[in-house]
């Protein structure tokens, strides 16, 4: 008879932990939004190549916008909108987007402090938005 009490006690005490897990793991956290981490990363990376290479700061303090689009445009997915926008140390430099009906936007700004004799921060912004 003690063995039969023994046995039910621990086909109860299974039951208890199943339950138990089964309800942890029904709903597991929602994983963060790896999509949108790559897509600047994609554009950071392009823009430090393009640092690497000496083009990005020559372009830059000549104000050549579509020449920065071009090099991104083989980096990033063709489905990605974006726009490449320079600021200075007080303002934007060339023309800065009105995205004001787009939901969600990304940002990657790059810093550049300019020549050696001729100090000139610049700040490169790459909007990007169309992820969805």
């Amino acid at each position: 008879m003690k063995g039969q009490i023994y046995m039910l006690e621990s086909a109860i005490a299974i039951m208890m932990i199943l339950v138990i897990v089964i309800f942890l793991f029904q709903n597991p956290p929602t994983p963060p939004e790896y999509k949108r981490v790559n897509y600047k990363l994609k554009a950071y990376n392009a823009l430090e190549v393009l640092e690497e290479t000496g083009e990005l700061r020559d372009k830059v303090m000549d104000n050549n916008v579509t020449f920065i689009v071009d090099k991104l445009n083989s980096s990033l997915p063709n489905f990605l909108n974006f726009t490449v926008v320079i600021f200075n140390d007080t303002t934007n430099i060339t023309t800065k987007p009105s995205l004001a009906n787009e939901s969600e936007i990304l940002s990657v700004s790059y810093l550049l402090a300019g020549d050696l004799d001729n100090y000139q921060p610049r700040d490169v912004r790459v909007y990007i938005w169309g992820y969805d």
